[in-house]
């Protein structure tokens, strides 16, 4: 197995993992923005969904940086225009 190929494979699983962390991220702070009206409790929760916005962003940065530059993503085109 080459270096290349592992580097496809790690980076590929962090940008799914990244990905995935990003929308169940957004979910929660659109629950925590509907919470926050009616109870003052879920403020100290802010703050832990800034630290871990913070995070995936910096996993989603090292995803990219580890993805070989010779590396494209195998897309179909969904259209062909004929």
């Amino acid at each position: 197995m080459s270096t290349t190929s592992i580097r496809e494979r790690v980076s590929a699983a962090l940008l799914r993992t990244g990905m995935e962390l990003a929308i169940d991220q957004r979910e929660l702070e659109e629950r925590l923005a509907a919470a926050a009206g009616r109870d003052t409790v879920y403020s100290s929760a802010h703050g832990a969904v800034a630290m871990a916005s913070w995070t995936n962003s910096a996993l989603l940065w090292l995803a990219w940086r580890i993805l070989p530059r010779t590396s494209m993503p195998d897309a179909q085109p969904e259209f062909s225009g004929q």
